[in-house]
């Protein structure tokens, strides 16, 4: 018996036994309604909303029926649903995968829609066999399946292709279509990165639909990946020049998040944030703009613009008698990659006349674990032998190596926001903080937490000895005309030994040295291209 007439016996069934239902109540109502000289309109009436019922009880049982022979559409969810889950996390981003029957048009012209129906629930309670239950599935249109991985440290190339290869081997076992014997196959696309599909404006789902249309080309069971290399971005001629026009104007410039000590809450740097100040759209945050900006091949001189207005802001801060001792700019590799870069810089600290051990550059950890550029190490060195501090941003997801670190002269680590939030609430995250610090602590290095967003993370970081913290909980990123009236108000309040000024439980922490990345205990961070939101 095929599949189409099970499920018409079905219903069959079901509308059998639910007329026996309604048929005692319904004579009843006629014989009522006959009784009391109801017009024929009132026993139409009556015999209507009888038939109402009836019909939506069948409906109801023959998807129930539906369901529970295909138990992998339960795993359907909405695209929408998909897209959500893969939006980017701080420290940690899920996967991408879109799934694609191949040769779909020919299966479904000989086998009809019905067994193409047929094919598709089957492949579908089989992916959701293959997943995990974390992992979410939806249908794509006409021929395939999207999936969101659920993000987690671990899931990288290897993960994915791990995933994608034992989705294929289920996929493949054969399925009997009216009598015949099919053995399905599927091509897979799948992303891995946010990053690489904003550049070309789409989303991770979208850009792993674009690696399956690829892998279909391919041939029977292809994967394929999305990358920046097989989809390179595209600005219009328009769009670039107004971005170069933001750079130059002013528009895009520098706001500054404020970082203070752990041992007596003194405040110990600025970090530079990349802000859009857009004529119609308000203050644009860098995930508008920063993909576009590194598209378009202007991350040189967003750097030129950061770095100016470090060290502007840090000359005026000077000039105003309030001590903030360095600042730090973060470096992209394509930046590293300049040979020139040493020199300028050396030339700008002496245009604001400053110490080189006023200013920090801070590095992705990406950037130390990937990057085997010649003149990027010798870029780095450069910096660290004129005196800059090199401190190691995001660190904790990149893997970076103890060799790594030693190699790009790395001074002080910021422990990624990832490892900060909940914090006070999650002694398993405690425990791999404690070991970080207790690393650094042992190669001589400082540590700076990021993304402190709640006063008890602040405490537990602090009594963990960590060495200097930013986030929300003390300050948000303000324009350059905003911080001295901050800093007045922080250090009046510390004077006077506001609370507000340091939480309670922060004095448990040990004293810190000055990091070693700048010599006066301070460090900004300007945004990397590419970096996390703030």
């Amino acid at each position: 018996m095929t599949r189409e007439s099970a499920l018409r016996t079905q219903h069959y069934a079901a509308l059998r036994r639910l007329w026996a239902l309604a048929l005692i109540p319904t004579v009843t109502l006629m014989l009522v309604a006959r009784a009391a000289d109801m017009p024929w309109w009132g026993v139409a009436l009556v015999v209507g909303v009888q038939g109402v019922f009836v019909w939506s009880a069948l409906r109801a049982t023959g998807d129930a029926a539906v369901v529970a022979e295909s138990p992998g559409l339960a795993r359907i969810t909405t695209r929408e649903a998909v897209q959500a889950q893969l939006m980017p996390r701080a420290g940690i981003n899920g996967a991408a995968l879109a799934l694609r029957l191949d040769g779909a048009e020919r299966l479904r012209q000989h086998h009809g829609d019905s067994g193409f129906q047929q094919l598709t629930e089957t492949l579908a309670a089989r992916l959701a066999d293959a997943l995990r239950a974390q992992d979410l599935i939806c249908a794509l249109h006409p021929d395939g399946f999207g999936v969101a991985l659920f993000p987690h440290r671990g899931l990288d190339l290897g993960a994915v292709m791990a995933v994608a290869q034992r989705a294929q081997s289920q996929l493949a076992a054969p399925v009997t279509l009216n009598g015949v014997t099919v053995w399905p196959s599927v091509s897979i696309g799948f992303s891995l990165s946010p990053r690489a599909a904003q550049l070309n404006g789409i989303d991770m789902l979208q850009a792993a639909e674009s690696a399956a249309d690829k892998a279909l080309r391919s041939g029977p069971g292809a994967l394929s990946s999305y990358s920046v290399v097989d989809f390179p971005a595209s600005l219009s001629g328009d769009r670039i020049a107004t971005l170069r026009r933001a750079l130059d104007s002013g528009e895009i410039r520098a706001h500054f998040q404020p970082q203070i000590r752990t041992d007596n809450s003194a405040i110990s740097g600025l970090e530079a944030l990349a802000r859009w100040h857009h004529p119609q759209k308000g203050v644009l945050s860098p995930a508008d703009f920063l993909p576009q900006i590194e598209a378009a091949g202007l991350s040189p001189r967003l750097a030129e613009v950061m770095l100016r207005d470090a060290l502007n802001t840090l000359a005026a801060l000077d000039k105003a008698g309030l001590s903030v001792p360095c600042v730090s700019v973060n470096l992209s590799a394509q930046e590293l990659r300049n040979p020139r870069l040493a020199d300028e810089i050396a030339w700008e600290l002496d245009r604001h006349d400053l110490k080189p051990e006023r200013l920090a550059l801070e590095i992705l950890e990406t950037v130390v674990t990937r990057h085997d550029d010649d003149i990027a190490v010798r870029t780095i060195a450069r910096l660290s032998g004129m005196g800059c501090g090199i401190d190691l941003d995001d660190f904790g997801t990149g893997n970076a190596s103890i060799t790594a670190i030693r190699r790009f002269a790395v001074g002080r680590i910021k422990i990624d926001r990832s490892f900060v939030t909940n914090l006070h609430r999650d002694p398993e995250q405690q425990r791999m903080v404690a070991a970080i610090l207790s690393m650094a602590a042992q190669l001589g290095l400082s540590t700076l937490a990021e993304g402190v967003e709640h006063p008890d993370e602040h405490v537990t970081l602090a009594q963990l000895g960590c060495d200097h913290l930013q986030g929300f909980s003390i300050a948000r990123p303000m324009p350059a005309e905003e911080l001295v009236d901050w800093i007045v108000a922080h250090d009046q309040a510390l004077a006077k030994g506001e609370p507000g000024a340091a939480p309670a439980g922060a004095a448990l922490a040990p004293p810190v040295t000055p990091p070693a990345s700048c010599a006066s205990d301070i460090t900004t961070g300007a945004p990397a291209l590419g970096a996390a939101a703030d």
